[in-house]
């Protein structure tokens, strides 16, 4: 899947740096997960469609891993 990002050349050199590092752990860290895991849910505390993915794989006995990262009330 595709994501959509700007084009680099309308990115101020400035903040460049900023946004190639700009939460780079997390970045590792799902990375990791997915080079080691089958299947990873990636999600945050109040949405609901990782909470549906989750409920889907263990009514059929799929093994997953669950990263939960910040929610949006108090981290985003």
């Amino acid at each position: 899947m595709q994501r959509n990002i700007l084009d680099e050349a309308r990115i101020h050199p400035a903040i460049r740096a900023k946004i190639a590092g700009y939460h780079a752990d997390i970045v590792r860290e799902v990375e990791a997960a997915a080079a080691a895991n089958d299947v990873v849910v990636v999600g945050m505390k109040q949405n609901p469609m990782p909470r549906k993915a989750r409920k889907a794989l263990d009514a059929k006995g799929i093994r997953y891993t669950y990263l939960e990262y910040g929610s949006y009330i108090n981290t985003w």
